[in-house]
């Protein structure tokens, strides 16, 4: 069967969502604030991370520890030492409820954990009357809960064997037939690799410098009369950093965010079939075209040796181009973003085909001409008169004087503007993946910028995910089709949270008012949207005569443990240490 050609993905944010004009946070006292806190007498379910991976480091030291309902905003739920799940709610007439204990959860004690990883236990809520556990040891449970506006136990009502891992995802689909949850753990290429259920790439896994391995867990639980059974399981392996996953609206792919491929590795209903070893690359090998871009076009060069215009036969498609010489097909490979091909023209001469293809995006830039999948050797050459341009316009870059010509204007250059924290070293991949077919359907390469956060907008929306756009940060919503709808934006804060490096936690409200950032100890920031003023303040710099200000609150927590855990609901901000629950009031500003 002929290997699916994976469609671009390219994220389209909306004008109208951003402020050139934005002026700034202004900074509001904790004052503003009321605190309610609950004591937690018996602590919180956690060890700290004594591994020398560093992702299992980077995953168990993120882990945030306070879950939150998304069909009860103000409810939040924490595991604590003895293992026990318990509760806590917001309510106007009873404030801050006392812990109470939901489901004595057998999650052990976190010490007593044997073994190369240990992974916290996790909770997830994917209907009004149902949560998922993961106890971290193996162990996934499915509870009933009823009616959780009121305290009262959870019940058993399936239990299964499951890998240990973070619970990352669970939603119900096919009309609340089918119940995925989403396990990730850490692995190594070789444990990958000795495992028989697994089928892996000898290429794919193979580099020294894979010392570990994320390992998605794809569960796939289908009704059973009252309860549930596993109908499905299925595993996704890649390297580096994760930085989100969900299953799709449908239920039939997987969305990921990362900075490498992932592909399937195992299925328990179709077998992952290895793909054909491809033939390694000589330093002696040329490519085979050669392409120049602009912000409109792109020149593609191919070598057609002695044939002439009557031998060549082109095909030019929005996705695909197709090149036979003499009816024997020569080249064939689908471009990495679409094109305008009703206005594409070529011509042969000098024993090359050259192809004139105007861009369908204009403006984008393309890291390369066609997809990696089709694995055509290729070679992006610049135009010399494009270069000259280039190096006029930084040449004030690399002068010996700060500004050699104060008359121009160009920006002097300010080293204190530009900041490690301020870059990423790795593009950032937007990957699906289908669950029957096994293959990459949908990509999108989103260049090197950072990813910030994930929420949940709503109760049964896939999570969405908020990454960096120059200043700003882009919040953005998974819809069906592998569309990505630009839901918010929050101005000027993929910025300040590159300075936050001790930053730990980051989350959003659900009505996307606003966005907090908690440090490992002792602070937590609060960036607000901005809010009309009830009378005009006037900058005093620029004179400007303002309507609207965004405020920053900066909270200083009581005590100076390490934050285990924080949730952001709609004008109310949970925090967690390891003996204190704190639970923020956030007023709204005023003029």
């Amino acid at each position: 069967m002929a290997k699916a050609v994976a469609q671009s993905i390219r994220l389209k944010p909306q004008r109208d969502l951003f402020d050139p004009d934005f002026e700034g946070y202004k900074l509001s006292s904790d004052g503003e604030t009321t605190v309610y806190s609950r004591a937690v007498p018996e602590g919180v379910q956690y060890k700290p991370c004594q591994s020398t991976c560093y992702l299992h480091t980077r995953l168990q030291a993120l882990q945030n520890h306070l879950f939150q309902d998304p069909f009860h905003p103000f409810a939040v739920y924490f595991f604590n030492s003895r293992g026990h799940l318990v509760k806590c709610s917001y309510s106007e007439g009873a404030r801050l409820s006392e812990g109470e204990v939901t489901w004595q959860a057998d999650v052990g004690i976190a010490e007593d954990v044997e073994g190369e990883y240990y992974y916290p236990p996790t909770l997830r809520f994917p209907t009004q009357n149902l949560a998922v556990v993961s106890d971290g040891r193996g162990r996934l449970s499915v509870l009933q809960t009823d009616n959780r506006s009121s305290t009262h136990t959870w019940v058993v009502n399936f239990e299964t064997e499951a890998d240990r891992g973070v619970l990352t995802d669970a939603c119900v689909r096919c009309e609340g037939r089918e119940l995925h949850c989403l396990l990730v753990t850490i692995t190594t290429p070789d444990k990958l690799k000795q495992n028989p259920d697994f089928v892996v790439p000898d290429d794919a896994f193979g580099s020294k410098t894979d010392t570990a391995l994320h390992l998605i867990h794809w569960l796939v639980l289908s009704q059973k009369g009252a309860g549930w059974e596993v109908s499905r399981n299925r595993a996704v392996a890649g390297r580096g950093v994760l930085e989100y996953c969900a299953v799709d609206s449908e239920g039939s792919g997987l969305l990921v965010l990362c900075h490498s491929n992932y592909l399937f590795v195992g299925d328990s209903v179709e077998a992952v079939t290895k793909p054909n070893p491809q033939p390694e690359k000589t330093s002696e090998e040329q490519p085979k075209f050669t392409f120049q871009q602009s912000d409109e076009d792109l020149t593609v060069w191919l070598k057609t040796g002695s044939a002439t215009k009557q031998d060549v036969q082109v095909k030019i498609t929005v996705n695909e181009l197709d090149v036979s010489i003499k009816d024997t097909p020569s080249f064939q490979a689908h471009f990495l973003h679409p094109i305008k091909a009703d206005m594409a023209t070529w011509t042969i001469g000098d024993g090359r085909l050259e192809l004139m293809l105007p861009k369908a995006s204009e403006g984008v830039k393309w890291q390369t001409l066609f997809t990696p999948e089709d694995n055509v050797l290729g070679e992006e050459v610049v135009d010399p008169a494009r270069l000259e341009e280039m190096s006029q316009s930084l040449a004030h870059l690399t002068s010996d004087k700060l500004n050699p010509d104060p008359a121009v204007d160009k920006p002097a250059y300010d080293p204190e503007q530009l900041e490690d924290c301020d870059t990423a070293s790795e593009d950032l991949l937007l990957l699906r993946l289908d669950g029957s077919s096994h293959q990459l359907t949908n990509y999108g390469q989103l260049g090197a910028t950072q990813h910030l956060f994930n929420m949940q907008v709503d109760e049964t929306s896939v999570p969405a995910f908020c990454i960096r756009h120059d200043v700003d940060a882009v919040l953005w919503q998974p819809r069906s089709q592998v569309q990505f709808t630009h839901l918010a934006t929050y101005h000027a804060f993929g910025y300040v949270r590159a300075s936050k490096t001790t930053a730990k936690f980051t989350c959003g409200a659900s009505d996307l008012s606003y966005v907090a950032v908690a440090d490992v100890r002792s602070h937590v920031y609060v960036f607000f949207q901005p809010e009309a003023l009830t009378s005009e303040l006037r900058n005093r710099k620029s004179g400007q005569r303002l309507h609207k200000v965004s405020r920053q609150l900066v909270i200083s927590l009581k005590t100076h443990s390490e934050v285990l855990g924080m949730c952001a609901s709609p004008g109310m901000l949970f925090v967690l240490t390891d003996k204190m629950l704190y639970a923020y009031c956030l007023r709204s500003g005023s003029g």
